[in-house]
């Protein structure tokens, strides 16, 4: 699409350089690629104006910005073009519209509550080279009309996966897309939150389908069921029941293959893609992203963008890939992608590279071996060091075994961390507040055991306001790993000040002792207006300043320019304990009081906080200008009964090491103090009180699960393993998985188990356990 075709559609005034061609629409300035063919839209939303990203993104070569507002300096720039629009969002549905009424083939639309992906997936690879797919998961009211400007001219069907979270959103899409054949795949209670019921969701979706001619859907709900058939005619209904998810995506793959008149017998031998993307740490302080998404240049670009914003000082980039289609324009756009991208060194997985190595940047090294098989001989763990390792191939077993030699030592224990989910509760807890309130993400004790660093980047990408962490180490290790955002320290207390200041990190300040200090150190390092966050004391009783301080704390403020209130805030005590009301509203009342005697005697803003996660959920009324957001960003209610509209993201698992048949009456582990009632199945599992797993959960005080089986504790934990009976467990193996918690047993279950707290079994987990992040 050029210029000149944009300007008409979206009736914007005619401007110069009409003639240039845009190949990308960019909304998120850190996903630039190819700066000379992009435009950037500049879209405002409740975290961030998409307009403070221009002058950034023309001084790294973008020329081409849609706007609502064309900055002040854009006339000294002569070779820039601003496409001024009332609203960038709805010209981007114009633009898609547009796009969409130029297709010549069918449309078929995709939606559901998981398995979109993989159907639509299925479809495109079993319908041959001239079928177009969406992009991953651009699935958004955002996301579709940017997809379709991609779909080429001579399509033979254009599959269009389209999602929604909220009320509204499907009727704006249904007018973009205007699909000729509907597939719906299963509903499950995915974004249940955004709507008043789960029937209604079930309506919003089926408003993509009411002008399809054929509607094929999962009609093993009978709500769906019933539903679809009042609503539409029978004859446009292709109904599917299956009792596995996998046999109902294929069904839906082969029915809809059938209706577009293409063969479907290929689907039964496609492997669905593994739509999500692993983060690994691995051998020789690598760490390796892996990606089974289907391989082609569209896929392997976000795969290349989720690698560079993990990407870190002193590590490389490396891309380890498969064959693409052996033409030069195929490698020349693989080329401009890994220099844009940064990568430093390509491995090819077959010879179709060497052809077009005068293509690639010289500051790129390429290699190439013939087969997976040649690898694994060639390349040993000491060929990789400080890298960066994108596995990005033809999915296959085969790729996985570049995978395992790459890991570091291997632990049979993973500690697997669903980032999706860690930004589907971010955002929930966003939705409660008004949309100009910041999140404080709390990410001390490594995240609460899932591993700060990661879960930082995610969070810094969400728009969150601040990190917080407990100790200075904390905050200079995030740092280290790339993260620029502010962090505050929760629990100062140090002698490397110099650390603090280096590193900007903004200390809390809860007594006129530690004020003292922080002010003398600041003046001997030269530092002035260095930010700090002052703490009240209003009822947790542990450290804070009290009303009487208040007026000596202005003194000292008044007369020390090194510091620089940026906040004040405090802690409720009670605010998970229904039965505590009065006191947690006796708190809110203090902190009002108090903290406006220093914000009215602060000669600039002062941003103030109290609330933590059950706060938010309980008074959110009084979310001030910032929140605090603790163990339901993991995936925790702190609520009993109350974590319906939250995701888990932290699922601790092992495998199954050994199975041995014994008869009633054989004792089990130390002490013997597991003895059998009955003739038993017992499965060895490598995990231990030193990963994290309490004592107090052995001898069948706990179950761990396997293929959806409660399987009790035999005997003691020991320090490395644990023992369960899986007699129950039909077909049960060496290699099954065993979730200790997580997807299938909240962790706090075992919480009221060990009569604590769900915060102490996350954050117990042990180091030596592997954390495994991705992506969905």
């Amino acid at each position: 699409m050029t210029l000149s075709e944009i300007i008409e559609i979206t009736g914007a005034d005619k401007l110069k350089h009409t003639d240039m061609a845009v190949n990308e629409f960019l909304f998120d300035s850190r996903s630039l690629s190819e700066p000379e063919h992009t435009m950037f839209c500049a879209i405002s939303t409740d975290s961030a104006d998409g307009h403070s990203f221009i002058a950034d993104l023309y001084a790294k070569g973008v020329r081409m910005f849609m706007v609502e507002r064309v900055p002040d300096w854009a006339e000294r720039c002569s070779d820039a073009v601003f496409v001024k629009v009332d609203n960038v969002f709805k010209a981007v549905e114009i633009i898609g519209n547009h796009a969409r009424l130029s297709l010549k083939c069918p449309v078929a639309a995709i939606t559901g509550s998981q398995g979109k992906t993989v159907v639509k997936e299925l479809i495109y690879e079993a319908a041959g080279d001239k079928a177009w797919r969406s992009p991953r998961s651009w699935n958004s009211r955002l996301g579709v009309p940017v997809s379709l400007l991609e779909v080429p001219a001579d399509a033979s069907v254009a599959l269009v996966e389209c999602g929604i979270d909220r009320a509204g959103d499907m009727e704006a899409i249904e007018k973009i897309v205007k699909p000729d054949l509907g597939i719906l795949t299963s509903i499950t209670d995915e974004h249940d939150n955004g709507f008043s019921s789960r029937e209604e969701k079930i309506r919003e979706k089926l408003k993509l389908f009411k002008n399809v001619s054929i509607l094929i859907y999962d009609a093993s709900d009978s709500m769906v069921d019933s539903i679809v058939r009042e609503s539409f005619p029978a004859e446009n209904l292709r109904p599917i029941k299956a009792d596995t998810a996998d046999k109902i995506n294929r069904a839906l793959a082969k029915t809809t293959l059938k209706e577009l008149g293409i063969e479907d017998s290929r689907v039964d031998n496609i492997e669905p893609v593994a739509n999500r993307m692993d983060v690994h740490e691995c051998v020789n302080d690598c760490v390796m992203i892996y990606d089974g998404f289907t391989h082609d240049m569209r896929s392997l670009k976000s795969a290349l963008d989720f690698m560079r914003r993990r990407s870190t000082s002193g590590r490389t980039s490396t891309l380890i890939t498969s064959d693409f289609k052996a033409d030069k324009e195929t490698y020349a756009q693989l080329a401009r992608m890994l220099k844009n991208f940064g990568v430093n060194r390509i491995i090819s997985i077959g010879s179709a590279i060497n052809e077009y190595t005068s293509e690639f940047d010289p500051s790129i090294k390429i290699e190439s071996v013939d087969t997976v098989a040649s690898f694994l001989k060639q390349y040993d763990i000491n060929r990789f060091s400080s890298e960066m390792i994108l596995i990005a191939g033809k999915p296959s077993s085969d790729f996985l075994q570049i995978k395992s030699i790459l890991e570091s030592a291997r632990h049979d224990s993973i500690f697997e961390i669903n980032l999706d989910a860690l930004i589907h509760n971010f955002n929930y807890f966003r939705s409660l507040t008004d949309s100009s309130t910041g999140f404080i993400a709390m990410v001390k004790a490594s995240g609460y055991g899932t591993g700060a660093l990661e879960v930082s980047k995610t969070l810094q990408a969400q728009g969150a306001a601040y990190l917080a962490v407990a100790v200075i180490d904390e905050g200079v290790e995030l740092r280290r790993g790339g993260i620029t955002m502010p962090i505050i320290v929760m629990n100062p207390v140090t002698t490397n000040y110099k650390a603090l200041f280096d590193n900007k990190l903004e200390p809390s300040v809860f007594s006129l002792r530690e004020l003292n200090i922080l002010v003398n150190e600041a003046r001997k390092a030269g530092v002035s207006q260095f930010k700090a966050h002052i703490k009240l004391d209003t009822g947790m009783h542990r450290v804070g300043f009290v009303e009487s301080e208040i007026p000596q704390l202005l003194k000292t403020l008044g007369e020390t320019p090194e510091v620089y209130v940026a906040s004040v805030f405090s802690h409720l005590a009670t605010a998970d304990c229904p039965n505590e009301t009065e006191y947690t509203e006796m708190q809110l009342a203090t902190f009002d009081r108090l903290s406006r005697i220093i914000v009215d005697n602060t000669p600039h803003p002062v941003l103030r906080h109290i609330l933590n996660t059950a706060g938010i959920m309980t008074h959110p009324e009084s979310h001030y200008d910032m929140v605090r957001l603790g163990i339901g960003l993991y995936g925790v209610s702190p609520l009993d009964g109350d974590s319906n509209d939250i995701r888990t993201v932290a699922t601790l698992r092992s495998t199954i090491i050994s199975l041995k048949s014994w008869e009633a009456g054989t004792t089990i582990g130390y002490g013997r103090r597991g003895r059998l009632t009955r003739d038993s199945v017992i499965a060895t599992v490598p995990i231990g009180y030193a990963d994290g797993i309490n004592r107090h959960l052995g001898c069948g005080n706990a179950s761990f699960i396997v293929k959806g089986k409660e399987c009790p504790t035999v005997g003691n934990i020991c320090m490395d393993q644990c023992m369960i009976d899986v007699t129950e467990v039909p077909e049960v193996s060496i290699g099954d998985d065993v979730e200790i918690f997580g997807t299938q047993q909240p962790v706090e279950k075992l919480a009221k188990i060990l009569e604590t707290i769900p915060y102490e079994l996350l954050s117990s987990v042990s180091p030596r356990v592997k954390r495994v992040y991705y992506r969905d």
